[in-house]
């Protein structure tokens, strides 16, 4: 719990990462390995369109080889994200203000723990919009600016591929399954070899309920959901058809879905694939410390009349190999999403 006793950024901080952490399906994944920097700026190598991190090293030393003879690459520079977000607590916040639940008057500590809980809920809801735009492929800010176009930082194209869902209850050929397959071998061309542990897509609602509801795909559904319901397992998990698992992804941030209409988003998950790192906070006493995920401070007002509050993050989140995202595309006809 924070308290008005902890009056560094140091405390504060530390005591903030371990308030609790608003759920997020990619955060609680674990998708995201992520690497604290002491800088604002990620320096990374891009070879055959993959992001390559350039280790430190003593100026002196020989620069880092890249592996093959004769391989072309160019480095580029990520500037990471800066997400602070600021409150305060006056003496009216607290004066007469019940506890909730109870006829106990609140205290100082109370509130300050509350506000500081909420900045960092946001935040973190922030994050998770950050890493879903690195599943996709960019990165927008709260405004719909872009922050990150990976595949143009790769210097790629994206592909992007249509799943046709015919009508009718006969067809002779599993045209989805085949879509399916076609973008899973994209996806391990472009992982040069690289061991994945599976596949997966977050689909708008459209996509998922036409998905799951094709004649082709329904049985296994069905079949899923019954298993699901006799041995007590997480539907939230996503339906896995195809060796890829489904995942409906509803969520609105700031006005703005998780995923458009008609869309679903298909990515690899394994290590060292999505990367998220975290550089120091715009503070006299972080500069040039490694990043934490989450900064917290708070400055003491004149007077007594309350405290400035604060809590930041400062990410960069990106996928080491852009060129294995896939969109696709649902050509069932017009939809309008719930």
């Amino acid at each position: 719990m924070l308290t008005t006793n902890m009056r560094t950024a140091s405390e504060l901080t530390r005591a903030v990462n371990l308030l609790p952490v608003k759920p997020t399906y990619f955060g609680d994944l674990g998708l995201f390995e992520e690497k604290g920097v002491r800088t604002t700026t990620v320096i990374l190598d891009v070879r055959h369109g993959r992001f390559v991190l350039v280790p430190n090293r003593d100026r002196r030393d020989e620069a880092t080889p890249m592996a093959g003879r004769g391989s072309k690459w160019k480095t580029e520079s990520f500037q990471t994200a800066h997400l602070p977000l600021s409150d305060v607590l006056l003496p009216d916040d607290v004066q007469d203000l019940r506890s909730f639940g109870t006829e106990q008057l609140s205290t100082v500590d109370q509130v300050l723990n509350d506000r500081m809980q909420d900045l960092k809920d946001s935040i973190t809801a922030t994050l998770e919009y950050h890493r879903t735009g690195a599943v996709k492929g960019v990165v927008y800010d709260a405004d719909g600016e872009v922050l990150l176009d990976l595949f143009d930082a790769a210097g790629v194209t994206q592909y992007k591929k249509t799943i046709a869902m015919p009508s009718g209850e006969t067809v002779k050929e599993n045209v989805i399954k085949k879509t399916i397959y076609d973008v899973k071998r994209n996806a391990q061309k472009h992982l040069s070899g690289f061991v994945v542990e599976r596949y997966e897509a977050m689909c708008s609602p459209s996509f998922f309920d036409a998905l799951t509801g094709h004649a082709l795909v329904r049985k296994a559904y069905e079949d899923w959901q019954a298993a699901q319901d006799r041995f007590g397992g997480d539907d939230r998990k996503g339906f896995t058809y195809g060796g890829v698992t489904w995942i409906e992804a509803s969520e609105v941030v700031g006005g703005r879905r998780m995923v458009e209409p008609t869309k679903a988003h298909f990515y690899p998950v394994g290590l060292d694939i999505f990367m998220q790192y975290n550089a120091p906070a715009n503070w006299i006493e972080t500069a040039n410390t490694y990043g934490n995920e989450f900064y917290a401070r708070m400055d003491v007002k004149p007077k007594g009349r309350g405290y400035d509050l604060e809590v930041q993050s400062n990410p960069l989140a990106l996928c080491a190999y852009p060129e294995a995202l896939v969109e696709l595309t649902g050509s069932y006809g017009e939809v309008v999403e719930k």
